[in-house]
């Protein structure tokens, strides 16, 4: 055997397990995105036909757990017509409490804050068949047009940020969240 080739079979007995190691590594996040539900409940088309825009990246899905609940996220922004909407599709599980009573202690809290008595903000509320939705913005500000579904220990949501005035109305997101539960 040629003295280089007996190197080269004992170089590559050694890096063969740090290469393993390196593939499992990066496979890691990639397993961890793939773990991600939000992503697959509403088609990008879906989004772009309600919102409009087109996406300008590829959905990014995660999945976090914490001490009092679990998230599940996907995250996309829709361009076009001058404006930009970042879009969050969340499922939000392991509550310590009932997920009703979780959308309405944070839609109370937030209403009484007073940054909505200012001129030129807006707060409103309403339910969009099983969908509890917020429209809530300021001048200059990031708004959103929120509206989340209860399910069980947890809740759907569907998020929009953009303009106060250009946010998508409380129908339209509240007809996405139907949809997204739909598909749960």
């Amino acid at each position: 055997m040629h003295p280089l080739a007996s190197i080269s079979a004992g170089c590559l007995r050694q890096t063969t397990p740090v290469l393993a190691l390196l593939v499992v590594t990066a496979a890691g996040p990639l397993r961890a995105q793939e773990g991600s539900s939000a992503c697959r409940l509403l088609q990008v088309s879906e989004l772009e036909a309600a919102i409009g825009g087109k996406v300008s990246a590829k959905p990014a899905g995660s999945r976090q757990a914490v001490p009092g609940m679990t998230m599940d996220e996907c995250q996309l922004v829709l361009a076009g017509g001058g404006h930009t909407h970042p879009i969050s599709i969340r499922i939000v599980s392991d509550l310590g409490m009932d997920g009703s009573q979780a959308i309405q202690d944070r839609n109370r809290g937030q209403a009484m804050e007073t940054q909505w008595k200012v001129a030129g903000a807006r707060l409103e509320q309403s339910t969009v068949g099983k969908a509890i939705c917020m429209l809530t913005g300021r001048p200059n500000v990031a708004s959103n047009t929120t509206c989340s579904i209860p399910r069980g220990k947890g809740y759907l949501e569907v998020d929009v940020t953009g303009p106060v005035t250009d946010l998508p109305s409380m129908a339209v997101v509240g007809a996405l969240a139907q949809k997204a539960m739909s598909r749960l």
